[in-house]
């Protein structure tokens, strides 16, 4: 990532580089963020490069450029938390509040500043189209997400991760992993409308192989809903429905869902690749 230091700009219009350029792996991202590490870990992290620049009037931004892998770890890294509006940069991009987040191929990047003024915003935009130039060509998402149905589907709140920290940054399920959550798991969970404002929640969960998927249903199951019947559907205490239905090496479970048929409905929908 060293390269990073020659192939993106230090002076990017009023923009100027100050102090050095820093990298970080996953033995000592610690050191540059103490807390939310973690978050990072649970992907395929390998390095960050960061820098600061410096804004007219002392103003003082930072660009951090995460590999993350592959454009599949990349984009999880990203969709775990969108709240902004897109910012047109890189595969996919979100500003608001002094904070640009994007992702391009495998990298993911971020461009910060604690000034929130007009002035500091466009100098944050105008870094992160800079940056984007250095990061090579654009990379495929996680087939995963492709599974996933269509009908009332909000897009821009699908997540990919792996681990339970990320799950339970988007959804509490519990604070055990009684999913059995790791690096050896591939998730995704979206939203969908059902209706007057409402939302339900599909969680799709591929695991190495078809008894562990049965295990972390039973397991779910058994801390979450032990009321629910052989079908794995059962009745929550906010008068919504939770179900879990296990697939081969897939595990699909549905929160707060209206309905019973809903529920089955969702699921009976998911693009399950063919054996």
């Amino acid at each position: 990532m060293d390269d990073f230091s020659r192939s993106i700009p230090r002076k990017i219009g009023l923009l100027k580089a100050s102090g050095e350029d820093h990298v970080y792996d996953r033995e000592t991202l610690y050191d540059y963020m103490d807390g939310g590490a973690e978050v990072y870990l649970a992907f395929d992290f390998r390095q960050v490069w960061t820098r600061k620049y410096s804004m007219p009037g002392g103003k003082e931004l930072t660009v951090d450029v995460y590999d993350m892998g592959s454009p599949e770890e990349a984009f999880g890294i990203f969709s775990c938390d969108r709240e902004d509006p897109g910012a047109g940069i890189g595969q996919g991009s979100e500003y608001g509040f002094g904070l640009l987040r994007f992702h391009q191929g495998r990298f993911f990047v971020t461009v910060m500043t604690a000034d929130e003024d007009e002035e500091a915003g466009q100098g944050v935009l105008e870094v992160g189209r800079a940056v984007v130039k250095a990061l090579g060509p654009p990379g495929p998402g996680p087939d995963l997400v492709g599974f996933l149905p269509r009908e009332s589907l909000q897009p821009d709140r699908t997540s990919y991760f792996h681990g339970n920290v990320n799950l339970n940054n988007r959804y509490f399920v519990a604070g055990e992993n009684v999913l059995g959550l790791g690096r050896s798991t591939d998730c995704v969970f979206a939203e969908y409308g059902t209706g007057a404002g409402e939302r339900g929640y599909l969680l799709l969960i591929r695991y190495p192989g078809e008894e562990r998927a049965l295990a972390a249903r039973r397991s779910f199951l058994s801390s979450y809903a032990p009321e629910a019947g052989p079908e794995g559907l059962a009745r929550t205490e906010n008068k919504k429905w939770v179900s879990a239905s296990a697939r081969g090496s897939f595990l699909a479970l549905v929160f707060e869902s209206p309905s019973p048929d809903w529920a089955r409905k969702l699921v009976s929908s998911i693009n399950f690749p063919e054996k």
